[in-house]
């Protein structure tokens, strides 16, 4: 059983969810105002701070260059220890988006692509709640 969880995430559709299903009795949210590499940044900070990554930062196979959504689990440490593996693959998550943005800027979006990217990450989220309560 997990404690302590937190949800950071700047997709629109995610924290409807939780919202709607009442999750944030379970799920703290820290909502971001930014794209991916905001919300991957946020989650190198929490784990710098004792938290521990649940799902990895770069699910699925679209890259951080190109979607502006992403949604990260985490969970506090129950003894307030850092996990230095949490650290170094959030660290380096962000460090390859940000490589990935420079090299290769993200592409304008339109508002209909705009949703879809909400709804593949909105999905990859759905997929991490079925698989904690199954």
């Amino acid at each position: 059983m997990f404690g302590n969880r937190m949800i950071v995430t700047n997709n629109p559709l995610v924290r409807d969810l939780i919202n709607t299903r009442n999750l944030n009795r379970q799920y703290s949210l820290c909502w971001i105002s930014g794209c991916t590499e905001d919300v991957l940044a946020k989650a190198c900070s929490l784990c710098h701070k004792s938290y521990l990554l649940i799902t990895h930062p770069l699910t699925g196979s679209i890259k951080p260059n190109q979607t502006p959504y992403k949604t990260i689990v985490l969970e506090k440490s129950a003894d307030g220890t850092s996990d230095y593996q949490s650290i170094w693959i959030a660290e380096s998550s962000f460090h390859k988006a940000m490589s990935l943005l420079k090299s290769r800027p993200r592409p304008p979006i339109t508002q209909s692509t705009l949703g879809d990217f909400a709804v593949i990450d909105l999905s990859f989220f759905t997929s991490y709640l079925e698989s904690v309560t199954n």
